[in-house]
């Protein structure tokens, strides 16, 4: 019996934008054609949806586990293989196998995204309209940000104010905005009521204070913290602390807004560059506003997630809504959202189907 025959759960995908020729563009770069999408006959189909850091691993230790399957990695960035962009710095860093790793590894890779799946059939959509069948399914979708009801946010003010959360192309464009900042010009961190990764949260903020120090020393940064609690000041008050022993004293110049002291957003306008908050309207020189996030999109496509927006999963990493999906990475709930942990994932998890 197919690994993956359960019974049928639908749910409407995202309708296919006109990027077709795109990804055949990146595929062509790649050297990567319609063969990669094609199961050898008599071999077991792995498919893995996600090339991050988790999914890439998990299509490496798939082929060390079950040497006579063929995996194929599904990612709809190929930049993304073998690069993260963490917290804590700006510039992508060196995580996880890259792309000549997995062609060493026999791993076939598809510049493509997941539109629609069918469980009945063992079927997966693509938005380049290719068809694949699949017997294993890894799901490594990352995360996405969520959609927030602030009056002035929309698409202009994102492109403008970049969240620079897991985003290369976003972590340049706040990189180059920070190089033109005044020498007393003025740094918002935004973070939202629902954070999903603590430890980078508090590593940004840590980074834009000594990066402040290093080239703006006149600037200054404000922290609108919208969680429940101090514990991400807390954090921060405690690296910066340690900072200061080691002679760098980054506190003086950043105000943290926790939501009892207004750090709460309610509305935003960037063609004026201001921040309305309870305690009053804030004017900012660069805006580094990060969004809510929840499980990527493809891991709702494949009815993965609950009420929260994150995959439930039990201890090895398999889905509860699906029970044989293997489930990766940030996506899953109630996690640490690290890098390490994501390695640690694919792992574990391709372990626990063997």
């Amino acid at each position: 019996m197919s690994w993956m025959r359960e019974e049928t759960r639908r749910g409407e995908g995202p309708s296919r934008r006109a990027v077709v020729g795109g990804l055949a563009a990146g595929t062509a770069a790649l050297g990567l054609g319609c063969a990669a999408l094609m199961p050898r006959l008599g071999r077991e189909q792995a498919v893995i949806i996600g090339g991050g850091p988790a999914g890439a691993a998990a299509a490496i230790a798939l082929r060390q586990h079950r040497p006579d399957a063929s995996v194929l990695l599904i990612e709809r960035d190929p930049t993304r293989l073998g690069l993260l962009v963490q917290g804590a710095q700006l510039s992508p860093v060196p995580m996880g196998p890259d792309l000549s790793t997995l062609r060493r590894a026999e791993v076939e890779v598809a510049v493509d995204e997941a539109v629609g799946l069918d469980w009945s059939r063992g079927r997966l959509a693509l938005m380049s309209g290719r068809d694949v069948a699949f017997d294993r399914l890894v799901v490594a979708p990352g995360t996405a940000p969520v959609a927030e009801a602030i009056p002035g946010l929309d698409a202009r003010a994102r492109h403008h104010w970049p969240a620079a959360w897991g985003s290369a192309r976003e972590a340049r464009r706040l990189e180059a905005q920070l190089h033109g900042l005044p020498e007393a010009g003025h740094v918002v961190l935004r973070l939202p009521a629902q954070i999903s990764h603590q430890q980078a949260a508090v590593a940004r903020a840590l980074f834009l204070a000594q990066w402040l120090q290093d080239h703006r020393p006149a600037g200054r940064l404000t922290v609108l913290d919208a969680t429940a609690d101090d514990r991400l000041r807390i954090a921060f008050d405690a690296r910066v602390a340690g900072a200061a022993e080691a002679g760098r004293d980054l506190r003086t110049r950043v105000d943290w807004l926790g939501a009892r002291r207004g750090g709460v957003v309610t509305g935003i306008d960037t063609a004026a560059g201001t921040l309305e908050t309870p305690s009053g309207r804030l004017h900012a020189d660069v805006v580094n506003f990060v969004s809510p996030q929840a499980a990527g999109q493809v891991a709702a496509l494949a009815g993965l997630t609950d009420a929260s927006g994150w995959c439930p999963v039990d201890a090895a990493g398999r889905s509860t809504q699906r029970t044989r999906t293997l489930v990766l990475g940030d996506a899953r709930k109630g996690v640490m959202r690290t890098a390490e942990q994501a390695l640690t994932s694919a792992q574990k998890g391709v372990s626990a189907l063997s």
